[in-house]
């Protein structure tokens, strides 16, 4: 048997059929829409349908995919290497930002499918600062259409014959800059162009039953990161010695770097919703909050809980009974063709019982899935079950169910799992306790 350093590696999440099959169902999609092609730079929807998994994305890099033809990639040049190994069905078009770098293969080597620049486009270009109005330094307003990524992407759609075509764009992607946007539309005049932002954000709603097994195991591994966040908290405990124990056991447990850092924090730091860890040492009667996701194969299964340190109190039991039913309300009310709303509802009716209905939150949790950073909700404002949302549910969506009491009548509480819709309700797919934590 080969030991895990001499095996050889599984670059691809999926089988080829399992991709092809996302092609097909995003071409649909664009039928549907009138898109001869669609422009695609959000990182997770990349993933998705080529399986390309890097930390690249933080340039420019789409996915050209048209009706009919071999997707294209488009990226710096540098990044062939990981496009061979990774997903060499696709052809790749690479742009220079600087020198060329060197072939990672023999030149006889023969790549049909790598399309090099035969020359170098400037990437960064210096500018002589303008004096503004007001005497000010500022830099000189610079033509959008004059870059490289512009340039390729442009003479791509040319070569495809799409330069005349109605094209969908990811207008809403955090990974696409205005100025390259408006630089590409600017370069191709007589495209038509539609905002495809969420075309194939709704594809991967649903998730096929190999996603689905990607997920049980992030939840695995966000159980034993959450509860090795629990026994390493006490009284003069540091922040960071809880991080180091939730990040060991990240790696020790088969994961990977999740979208979106675990949060700890406690009573110094509690109202920041989205701050983490800092240098603080906990203390008697301090509040600790712990959410966290595991993340295997980018996808994610988040979880959270509250712990007390040292003396717990008077209204910490009630509140987590409080908490704890909301959240079993909202799972109870989950089925497929239930709308997003109704279970925001049921959760908002529980409060409304316990005579706290005027505490309200955002949502009561959101789809989750593919997640690259900064997010492990796929990028965005994550899609939630919020009050009113028409959004019907289906079978093998999968949530992060929250029920959150942050400075309510009742105190402090936080409950938060994974839970993915079955065919007759909701599943919960983490399973640390939910009963009163306490460390001393």
């Amino acid at each position: 048997m080969n030991s895990p350093h001499t095996a050889e590696p599984n670059l691809s999440a999926f089988p080829v059929e399992e991709y092809t099959e996302r092609v097909a169902r995003a071409r649909d999609a664009m039928r549907r829409d009138g898109l001869d092609a669609v422009l695609i730079s959000t990182p997770e929807n990349i993933y998705y349908l080529s399986g390309l998994d890097h930390m690249g994305y933080f340039a420019y890099q789409m996915l050209l995919l048209p009706l009919e033809g071999t997707p294209v990639l488009i990226t710096r040049a540098m990044e062939r290497a990981t496009l061979e190994h990774q997903v060499p069905h696709l052809r790749h078009v690479g742009y220079t930002d600087g020198a060329a770098p060197p072939a990672p293969l023999p030149e006889d080597v023969e790549h049909p499918d790598i399309v090099e620049l035969e020359h170098d486009i400037p990437g960064n270009l210096f500018v002589e600062p303008l004096l503004d109005r007001h005497g000010q330094s500022g830099p000189r307003k610079l033509d959008a259409d004059y870059s490289p990524p512009v340039e390729v992407t442009c003479r791509t759609l040319a070569e495809l014959g799409l330069g005349r075509a109605q094209l969908g764009l990811e207008m809403g992607g955090s990974f696409l800059s205005y100025r390259v946007a408006n630089g590409i539309q600017r370069g191709t005049p007589d495209a038509r162009w539609v905002d495809a932002t969420g075309l194939v954000d709704q594809l991967r709603q649903v998730q096929s039953p190999r996603e689905l097994a990607y997920t049980r195991r992030a939840a695995i591994i966000s159980d034993a990161m959450l509860q090795a966040g629990i026994a390493a908290a006490g009284v003069d405990v540091h922040h960071s010695e809880i991080m180091a124990a939730i990040y060991d056991s990240m790696f020790r447990r088969g994961g990977t770097y999740p979208g979106f850092v675990p949060l700890v924090r406690s009573s110094a730091n509690l109202l920041e919703e989205h701050g983490t860890w800092g240098d603080i040492q906990l203390a008697n009667g301090d509040t600790l909050f712990l959410e966290m996701s595991g993340c295997y194969r980018r996808y994610h299964a988040p979880m959270g809980r509250i712990v007390h340190i040292g003396e717990v109190p008077a209204n910490a039991a009630r509140a987590l009974e409080v908490c704890a039913a909301a959240q079993i309300a909202a799972q109870d009310a989950i089925r497929p063709g239930v709308m997003a709303g109704d279970v925001y509802a049921a959760w908002q009716d529980v409060l409304e019982r316990e005579g706290i209905g005027t505490y309200r939150r955002h949502h009561c949790g959101y789809a989750i899935g593919i997640g690259y950073p900064p997010s492990w909700s796929g990028g965005g404002v994550p899609v939630g079950l919020r009050a009113g949302s028409e959004m019907r549910l289906r079978a093998g969506m999968v949530f992060h169910l929250m029920s959150w009491l942050l400075r309510s009548d009742y105190g402090d509480s936080f409950l938060s799992d994974t839970i993915v819709i079955t065919e007759d309700g909701a599943e919960m797919l983490t399973t640390t306790t939910r009963e009163l934590l306490r460390r001393l």
